[in-house]
């Protein structure tokens, strides 16, 4: 087996694992913890994929995508679900469980979906929202919980923040994908791989300051793109929904 991608997988089996020991966490009331585990999972996650591509020349193989997909379901599902149940929902009775579900399902229903896609092509964009960074803007939600002032709702408004993102992940909103680690691969690359550098760096170290905002700018990118892309992208869009349609039946 080509050794990067085996070390792609384990870096697959490491993101599970991440995502299993902060399921674990989160239900013993270790807040704190579960977080840095969902930060360390998603880390995870992009080098599995870089790997999984470098050594495939760009591709992926289709037993490392369901892989991929299975762990995420895990680390950017269930842990999502369970971290906010534990946290605040619980305390809405059916109401919480149904909430706190909708990640689980969603994330689910967005990578069978991403799975079909990759199968029929890549794409310059994701369509939808990722799972990592949907449970990334709820984990990044609860750690800046502290700073929120009572007005604003503080944990109150975490349904309304984990129904929001669940839905974005089965949406049809493209999201730029993990930039590439160059400088010559144009503005855009170069603009997002700075920011995803800065968040390495400007997280672990104000994660209550700097989380939750940067979550958000990558959310609202989406939801942007989205409102103005021009008729042809949509046109694209489409055929790459009937595509996935197809596949599925």
């Amino acid at each position: 087996m080509n050794k990067r991608a085996l070390l792609a997988d384990v870096f697959t089996a490491l993101n599970m694992l991440c995502g299993f020991l902060a399921i674990l966490a989160a239900a013993r009331g270790w807040w704190e913890r579960a977080l840095w585990l969902v930060f360390v999972a998603a880390i995870f996650d992009g080098l599995d994929g870089k790997f999984a591509r470098a050594a495939r020349s760009g591709q992926t193989s289709d037993f490392g995508l369901q892989l991929d997909s299975l762990s995420d379901v895990i680390s950017f599902g269930v842990l999502p679900g369970v971290l906010a149940y534990e946290i605040f929902l619980k305390k809405l009775g059916v109401a919480g469980v149904a909430t706190s579900f909708l990640p689980v399902l969603c994330s689910a229903l967005r990578l069978a979906r991403f799975n079909v896609l990759s199968m029929s092509g890549r794409s310059p964009f994701y369509v939808g929202l990722p799972a990592p960074m949907a449970t990334l803007t709820i984990c990044g939600f609860i750690w800046m919980d502290a700073l929120l002032p009572d007005v604003i709702g503080g944990l109150r408004l975490l349904p309304v923040v984990v129904a929001g993102v669940s839905l974005l992940m089965v949406s049809r909103l493209p999201y730029d994908r993990m930039p590439h680690f160059a400088f010559n691969r144009g503005a855009a690359n170069t603009v997002n791989l700075l920011i995803f550098l800065l968040g390495l760096v400007f997280i672990p170290l104000f994660p209550r300051y700097v989380f939750f905002p940067l979550m958000m700018v990558y959310v609202v990118s989406g939801i942007v793109r989205g409102l103005h892309s021009g008729p042809r992208e949509q046109s694209a869009r489409d055929k790459d929904a009937e595509a996935s349609k197809r596949e599925a039946l």
